[in-house]
Protein backbone atom coordinates (compact mmCIF):
# COMPACT_ATOMS: atom_id res chain seq x y z
CA UNK A 1 0.00 0.00 0.00
CA UNK A 2 2.70 2.53 0.78
CA UNK A 3 5.05 1.73 -2.49
CA UNK A 4 1.78 2.50 -4.25
CA UNK A 5 1.16 5.65 -2.72
CA UNK A 6 4.43 6.97 -3.18
CA UNK A 7 3.93 5.53 -7.02
CA UNK A 8 1.17 8.00 -6.71
CA UNK A 9 2.51 10.83 -5.50
CA UNK A 10 6.09 10.21 -7.71
CA UNK A 11 3.38 10.40 -10.43
CA UNK A 12 1.73 13.64 -9.00
CA UNK A 13 4.87 15.34 -8.24
CA UNK A 14 6.10 14.68 -11.90
CA UNK A 15 2.97 15.97 -13.75
CA UNK A 16 3.61 19.08 -11.78
CA UNK A 17 7.14 19.31 -12.99
CA UNK A 18 6.44 18.74 -16.32
CA UNK A 19 3.35 21.30 -16.76
CA UNK A 20 6.10 23.43 -15.62
CA UNK A 21 8.50 22.40 -17.63
CA UNK A 22 5.68 23.39 -20.68
CA UNK A 23 4.94 26.49 -19.27
CA UNK A 24 8.73 26.95 -19.70
CA UNK A 25 8.62 26.23 -23.12
CA UNK A 26 10.31 22.38 -23.17
CA UNK A 27 7.94 21.80 -26.08
CA UNK A 28 7.99 24.36 -28.52
CA UNK A 29 5.07 25.73 -30.43
CA UNK A 30 5.62 25.49 -34.51
CA UNK A 31 7.99 28.29 -35.13
CA UNK A 32 10.50 25.52 -34.97
CA UNK A 33 11.71 24.89 -38.85
CA UNK A 34 10.42 21.79 -40.13
CA UNK A 35 13.73 19.97 -39.58
CA UNK A 36 14.33 20.93 -36.37
CA UNK A 37 11.55 18.87 -34.74
CA UNK A 38 12.03 15.20 -33.32
CA UNK A 39 8.23 14.90 -33.29
CA UNK A 40 4.87 16.26 -32.91
CA UNK A 41 1.64 16.39 -30.54
CA UNK A 42 -0.91 18.16 -32.79
CA UNK A 43 0.24 22.22 -32.51
CA UNK A 44 3.31 21.19 -30.30
CA UNK A 45 6.61 19.93 -31.51
CA UNK A 46 9.36 18.71 -29.42
CA UNK A 47 12.24 20.41 -30.56
CA UNK A 48 15.18 18.15 -32.14
CA UNK A 49 17.79 20.01 -29.83
CA UNK A 50 15.87 18.72 -26.48
CA UNK A 51 15.53 15.15 -27.96
CA UNK A 52 19.69 15.61 -28.41
CA UNK A 53 20.37 16.15 -25.21
CA UNK A 54 17.83 13.41 -23.65
CA UNK A 55 19.77 11.07 -25.39
CA UNK A 56 23.44 12.64 -24.34
CA UNK A 57 22.01 12.14 -21.00
CA UNK A 58 21.11 8.35 -21.68
CA UNK A 59 25.02 8.16 -23.51
CA UNK A 60 26.64 9.37 -20.22
CA UNK A 61 24.93 6.90 -18.06
CA UNK A 62 25.58 3.67 -20.50
CA UNK A 63 28.77 1.73 -20.90
CA UNK A 64 27.93 0.95 -24.62
CA UNK A 65 27.13 2.82 -27.73
CA UNK A 66 23.43 4.18 -28.03
CA UNK A 67 21.05 1.64 -29.94
CA UNK A 68 18.36 2.52 -32.43
CA UNK A 69 16.28 0.86 -29.74
CA UNK A 70 17.44 3.24 -27.30
CA UNK A 71 16.63 5.93 -29.76
CA UNK A 72 13.11 5.02 -29.96
CA UNK A 73 12.35 4.20 -26.59
CA UNK A 74 13.63 8.19 -25.57
CA UNK A 75 11.85 9.48 -28.16
CA UNK A 76 8.64 7.43 -27.29
CA UNK A 77 9.09 8.59 -23.51
CA UNK A 78 9.45 12.47 -24.61
CA UNK A 79 6.20 11.81 -26.47
CA UNK A 80 4.16 9.99 -23.54
CA UNK A 81 5.27 12.71 -21.53
CA UNK A 82 4.31 15.88 -23.72
CA UNK A 83 0.98 13.99 -23.80
CA UNK A 84 0.23 13.35 -20.00
CA UNK A 85 1.01 17.22 -19.60
CA UNK A 86 -1.03 18.16 -22.08
CA UNK A 87 -3.74 15.92 -21.09
CA UNK A 88 -2.99 17.80 -17.32
CA UNK A 89 -3.58 21.14 -18.79
CA UNK A 90 -7.02 19.86 -20.58
CA UNK A 91 -8.21 18.91 -17.24
CA UNK A 92 -7.18 22.37 -15.23
CA UNK A 93 -4.61 21.04 -13.53
CA UNK A 94 -3.24 24.36 -14.22
CA UNK A 95 -5.55 26.41 -13.58
CA UNK A 96 -7.52 24.06 -10.15
CA UNK A 97 -4.37 22.85 -8.66
CA UNK A 98 -2.64 24.59 -5.84
CA UNK A 99 0.13 22.51 -5.82
CA UNK A 100 0.91 22.74 -9.15
CA UNK A 101 0.32 26.49 -9.50
CA UNK A 102 2.41 26.89 -6.33
CA UNK A 103 5.16 24.95 -7.73
CA UNK A 104 5.38 27.48 -10.90
CA UNK A 105 4.78 30.03 -9.10
CA UNK A 106 8.03 29.20 -6.97
CA UNK A 107 9.76 28.32 -10.15
CA UNK A 108 9.13 31.56 -12.01
CA UNK A 109 10.66 33.39 -8.98
CA UNK A 110 13.56 31.58 -8.39
CA UNK A 111 14.09 32.09 -12.31
CA UNK A 112 14.09 35.37 -12.38
CA UNK A 113 16.04 35.89 -9.20
CA UNK A 114 19.14 33.35 -10.47
CA UNK A 115 19.37 35.69 -13.47
CA UNK A 116 20.72 38.58 -11.81
CA UNK A 117 22.42 36.32 -9.11
CA UNK A 118 24.89 35.26 -12.06
CA UNK A 119 26.53 38.88 -11.80
CA UNK A 120 28.82 39.02 -8.94
CA UNK A 121 29.03 42.67 -7.98
CA UNK A 122 32.15 44.30 -8.12
CA UNK A 123 34.20 45.38 -5.29
CA UNK A 124 33.12 49.07 -5.55
CA UNK A 125 29.90 48.49 -5.35
CA UNK A 126 29.97 46.22 -2.09
CA UNK A 127 31.96 48.93 -0.45
CA UNK A 128 29.31 51.86 -1.72
CA UNK A 129 26.25 49.63 -0.67
CA UNK A 130 28.20 49.27 2.85
CA UNK A 131 29.02 53.05 3.19
CA UNK A 132 25.43 53.86 2.64
CA UNK A 133 24.15 51.32 4.48
CA UNK A 134 26.55 51.25 7.78
CA UNK A 135 23.96 52.50 10.08
CA UNK A 136 22.22 48.07 9.04
CA UNK A 137 25.93 47.24 10.09
CA UNK A 138 26.46 48.76 12.49
CA UNK A 139 24.79 46.79 15.59
CA UNK A 140 23.13 49.34 18.22
CA UNK A 141 23.90 48.35 21.66
CA UNK A 142 21.09 50.07 23.29
CA UNK A 143 18.25 52.46 22.15
CA UNK A 144 15.66 54.76 23.46
CA UNK A 145 12.37 54.80 21.72
CA UNK A 146 9.06 55.97 21.67
CA UNK A 147 5.67 54.68 20.12
CA UNK A 148 2.59 55.94 19.65
CA UNK A 149 -0.79 52.98 19.22
CA UNK A 150 -3.61 53.46 17.40
CA UNK A 151 -5.95 50.72 18.53
CA UNK A 152 -8.61 48.86 16.53
CA UNK A 153 -10.92 49.20 19.19
CA UNK A 154 -10.49 53.10 20.15
CA UNK A 155 -11.01 53.64 15.97
CA UNK A 156 -12.48 51.07 14.27
CA UNK A 157 -12.50 50.83 10.64
CA UNK A 158 -10.30 54.16 10.57
CA UNK A 159 -7.45 52.85 12.36
CA UNK A 160 -5.58 52.51 9.59
CA UNK A 161 -6.40 56.01 8.27
CA UNK A 162 -5.64 57.78 11.83
CA UNK A 163 -1.95 56.17 12.09
CA UNK A 164 -1.34 56.84 8.31
CA UNK A 165 -2.28 60.88 9.33
CA UNK A 166 -0.27 60.84 11.79
CA UNK A 167 2.79 59.34 10.38
CA UNK A 168 2.15 62.89 7.78
CA UNK A 169 2.10 65.04 10.81
CA UNK A 170 5.61 63.60 11.86
CA UNK A 171 6.70 64.16 7.80
CA UNK A 172 5.31 67.83 8.29
CA UNK A 173 7.73 68.35 11.32
CA UNK A 174 4.93 67.85 13.99
CA UNK A 175 6.21 67.16 17.56
CA UNK A 176 6.19 63.25 18.21
CA UNK A 177 4.88 64.18 21.68
CA UNK A 178 2.22 66.18 20.08
CA UNK A 179 0.71 63.62 17.33
CA UNK A 180 1.57 61.26 19.71
CA UNK A 181 -1.34 62.03 21.84
CA UNK A 182 -3.86 61.48 18.84
CA UNK A 183 -2.98 57.94 19.51
CA UNK A 184 -4.61 55.34 22.08
CA UNK A 185 -3.08 54.22 25.27
CA UNK A 186 -0.93 51.75 24.96
CA UNK A 187 -1.40 49.07 28.34
CA UNK A 188 2.36 49.05 27.96
CA UNK A 189 4.40 51.99 28.67
CA UNK A 190 8.03 52.05 26.92
CA UNK A 191 10.28 53.50 29.81
CA UNK A 192 11.66 56.86 28.71
CA UNK A 193 15.73 55.45 29.10
CA UNK A 194 18.55 53.84 27.15
CA UNK A 195 17.85 49.71 27.00
CA UNK A 196 19.80 46.81 25.49
CA UNK A 197 18.19 45.10 22.83
CA UNK A 198 16.63 42.66 24.50
CA UNK A 199 14.95 44.86 26.98
CA UNK A 200 13.29 47.21 23.56
CA UNK A 201 12.11 43.63 22.36
CA UNK A 202 10.27 42.86 25.56
CA UNK A 203 8.43 46.36 25.40
CA UNK A 204 7.89 46.99 21.11
CA UNK A 205 8.51 43.00 19.89
CA UNK A 206 11.02 41.71 17.97
CA UNK A 207 10.27 43.21 14.48
CA UNK A 208 9.61 46.52 15.37
CA UNK A 209 12.92 46.68 17.23
CA UNK A 210 14.76 45.35 14.18
CA UNK A 211 12.38 48.26 12.66
CA UNK A 212 13.94 51.03 15.58
CA UNK A 213 17.37 49.59 14.89
CA UNK A 214 17.77 51.02 11.32
CA UNK A 215 16.79 54.23 12.35
CA UNK A 216 18.37 57.52 13.25
CA UNK A 217 17.88 59.38 16.45
CA UNK A 218 15.31 61.79 15.62
CA UNK A 219 13.58 59.06 12.98
CA UNK A 220 10.35 57.66 12.90
CA UNK A 221 8.93 54.21 10.96
CA UNK A 222 6.07 53.67 8.83
CA UNK A 223 3.01 52.61 10.80
CA UNK A 224 3.49 49.14 11.38
CA UNK A 225 0.80 46.70 11.69
CA UNK A 226 0.74 44.97 15.16
CA UNK A 227 -2.26 42.88 17.07
CA UNK A 228 -4.76 45.17 17.45
CA UNK A 229 -3.78 48.01 15.55
CA UNK A 230 -0.59 49.63 14.16
CA UNK A 231 2.09 51.70 16.15
CA UNK A 232 4.46 53.94 14.80
CA UNK A 233 8.17 53.60 16.47
CA UNK A 234 10.23 56.94 17.06
CA UNK A 235 14.05 56.66 17.92
CA UNK A 236 15.17 59.10 20.27
CA UNK A 237 18.83 58.10 20.99
CA UNK A 238 20.42 55.30 20.43
CA UNK A 239 24.33 53.89 21.40
CA UNK A 240 25.99 52.56 18.65
CA UNK A 241 29.15 49.85 19.14
CA UNK A 242 32.04 50.39 16.76
CA UNK A 243 31.25 50.67 12.96
CA UNK A 244 32.36 47.56 12.04
CA UNK A 245 35.95 47.52 8.99
CA UNK A 246 34.43 46.32 5.84
CA UNK A 247 36.84 43.77 5.16
CA UNK A 248 35.88 42.00 8.74
CA UNK A 249 31.85 41.80 7.23
CA UNK A 250 32.50 41.05 3.59
CA UNK A 251 30.62 37.94 3.68
CA UNK A 252 27.54 39.92 5.30
CA UNK A 253 27.56 43.08 2.89
CA UNK A 254 27.50 40.86 -0.19
CA UNK A 255 24.54 38.53 1.88
CA UNK A 256 22.65 41.33 2.42
CA UNK A 257 23.69 43.16 -1.02
CA UNK A 258 22.52 40.08 -2.85
CA UNK A 259 18.99 39.73 -0.82
CA UNK A 260 17.88 43.37 -1.62
CA UNK A 261 19.54 43.10 -5.54
CA UNK A 262 17.16 40.08 -5.72
CA UNK A 263 14.04 41.21 -4.12
CA UNK A 264 14.34 44.67 -6.35
CA UNK A 265 15.19 41.78 -9.45
CA UNK A 266 11.61 40.48 -8.67
CA UNK A 267 9.76 42.92 -7.92
CA UNK A 268 10.82 44.93 -11.33
CA UNK A 269 9.68 41.99 -13.11
CA UNK A 270 6.18 41.76 -11.31
CA UNK A 271 5.85 45.39 -12.39
CA UNK A 272 6.62 44.85 -15.55
CA UNK A 273 4.38 41.60 -16.71
CA UNK A 274 1.83 44.68 -15.21
CA UNK A 275 2.44 46.29 -18.40
CA UNK A 276 2.97 43.58 -20.23
CA UNK A 277 -0.62 41.80 -20.42
CA UNK A 278 -3.67 43.35 -20.11
CA UNK A 279 -4.81 43.52 -16.74
CA UNK A 280 -8.43 44.63 -15.15
CA UNK A 281 -9.89 44.60 -11.93
CA UNK A 282 -13.10 44.25 -10.69
CA UNK A 283 -12.80 45.13 -7.22
CA UNK A 284 -16.41 46.12 -5.94
CA UNK A 285 -15.80 49.11 -3.40
CA UNK A 286 -17.57 46.70 -0.83
CA UNK A 287 -14.90 44.13 -1.54
CA UNK A 288 -12.68 46.36 -0.14
CA UNK A 289 -11.76 46.41 3.38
Amino acid sequence: MNNLLKHHYSLGFGLIIGILLATFTIVEKNNISDQNWAAKIEDRLIPFERYQMQLEGLANDKRSPLTNENREYVLERMIEEELLIKRAIDLGMLENNPMARGTIVQQMIKNIISEGSRIEPEEKELIKFFEENIGFFTKANRLRVRQVYFSQVDFGDKVLEEAKNAFTRLLDGENFEQVALSGSNSPLKVPDTLMNLSKVREYIGPSLMREAQLLKSGQFSEPKKVSGGYKIIYLVDREDATQPEYSNIRSSVLSEFSKRRDDQSLRTYLDNLKKWYDVSRNLKEQDVP
